[in-house]
């Protein structure tokens, strides 16, 4: 468990290893401003987490910090639908300096998640398009390479659905070769559940999930829903959603 001081929540970690030592990125969300920033956890070699610290702040909100290592370089890839583009971020001193690199794709982009698959990148997420939920809306972006150029795939919007549209942590590949993406089920509110469907077909013409296949928050996790799911390595990270006196919090 990752404690705060009451002030503020953590929430969308995604585990990243550097130099054989684990950190876990995070949503830091202070109540006081209503606009979160991305702290990281280092974690020492008996898996006990460290003092958060800011590392990347923004004028608008960032969330959702999926961190990955890719052409020679660490980059991180925040939510930030509300300034209105989606950001990809090199390091220049990990874990904490990290420079804009390039704007990959305009718009009120969420939970932007990264993919490789058949010699080309992907990028699934989902787009309120000035309008509506930021969770019902699946689009997806492919490019030839991580700078871009990203566009649109032409079945936009691939589904609208608020059970499975919104990704909720990175790209699973299974021992059996199945590739799975967690998402999030927005049917009882935001963070009210997750799910993890199978991604069947992917290319340019033709995008296939399965229907989720929902994940119970019953046994040792204290909170009634579970909103993310990563893993890195041995690490395996979630967060969740409980009522928390005359406000919802997440842990």
């Amino acid at each position: 468990m990752l404690p705060d001081p009451g002030d503020h929540f953590y929430a969308d970690p995604f585990p990243f290893w550097w130099q054989g030592q684990p950190f876990v990125f995070v949503e830091d969300y202070p109540h006081a401003t209503g606009k979160a920033v991305i702290s990281v956890v280092p974690f020492d070699a008996d898996g006990v987490p460290g003092e958060p610290r800011v590392v990347l702040e923004e004028a608008h909100h960032l969330s959702y910090p999926q961190v990955f290592e890719r052409d020679g370089a660490i980059w991180m890839l925040p939510e930030a639908s509300a300034g209105g583009k989606l950001t990809l971020y090199r390091a220049a001193g990990f874990p904490d300096s990290w420079l804009v690199e390039t704007v990959l794709v305009e718009g009120e982009i969420s939970d932007a998640t990264l993919f490789e698959h058949e010699g080309m990148l992907w990028l699934f997420a989902t787009d309120r398009d000035g309008h509506g939920s930021t969770s019902d809306t699946l689009v997806i972006f492919s490019a030839p390479a991580l700078a871009g150029p990203w566009r649109p795939h032409p079945a936009n919007p691939v589904l609208i659905d608020h059970r499975m549209a919104r990704p909720g942590g990175a790209f699973v590949r299974n021992r059996d070769g199945r590739v799975l993406l967690p998402v999030q089920d927005g049917t009882l509110g935001y963070g009210g559940g997750l799910g993890l469907s199978e991604l069947l077909e992917l290319n340019q013409q033709t995008v296939r999930l399965s229907p989720p296949r929902p994940i119970d928050a019953a046994g040792d996790f204290p909170y009634p829903k579970i909103h993310t799911l990563n893993r890195a390595g041995r690490l395996e990270v979630i967060d969740g959603i409980a009522a928390v006196r005359k406000r919802s919090g997440k842990q």
